[in-house]
């Protein structure tokens, strides 16, 4: 028996299929979750990394000295961290993408089984991008800048 407002089954209590359906919903709802917090974990950890890449990158330019051999093998060096801050910048874009797509896949289906989940979401939706998608896109894409004007002006 289905209900057709919001696509359920509905199934007697203790009926071994609606105990089947109410898992795969919390399995669902876990994914989902899940999915959404690695969305920020990521992005820390992505932070942690560009910022470390920074430091090191603007230590070992001050660290260079008037010396021309020295000075000339600090800002290849910091070349070289730059570009890895260009692709680290490149890969967290295309991370963020895929997590933000897997992420609205599985709010899709939250919001067709779950009528509650439905009712917040609309509830609660704000004109705009996401914050994820800022975390995902504009971030790293500034990141990329940066490192891009530090090659240029290095």
């Amino acid at each position: 028996m289905t209900d057709g407002q919001h696509g359920l089954m509905t199934h007697p209590l203790g009926d071994p299929s609606a105990l089947q359906e109410k898992d795969a919903l919390s399995r669902l709802w876990e994914y989902f979750l899940h999915e959404d917090n690695m969305i920020m974990q990521r992005a820390n950890l992505f932070l942690v990394a560009q910022s470390l890449q920074l430091v090191a990158y603007t230590a070992i330019l001050s660290a260079a000295g008037a010396d021309g051999h020295q000075a000339e093998r600090a800002v290849l060096t910091a070349h070289v961290i730059a570009i890895f801050g260009v692709a680290l910048a490149a890969i967290w874009i295309y991370v963020g993408h895929r997590q933000i797509r897997y992420t609205d896949g599985l709010r899709s289906r939250l919001v067709a089984k779950v009528p509650d989940f439905a009712e917040t979401q609309a509830a609660v939706h704000i004109r705009g991008p996401k914050a994820a998608v800022f975390i995902a896109y504009t971030i790293p894409a500034l990141a990329g800048v940066l490192w891009v004007l530090l090659l240029v002006v290095s």
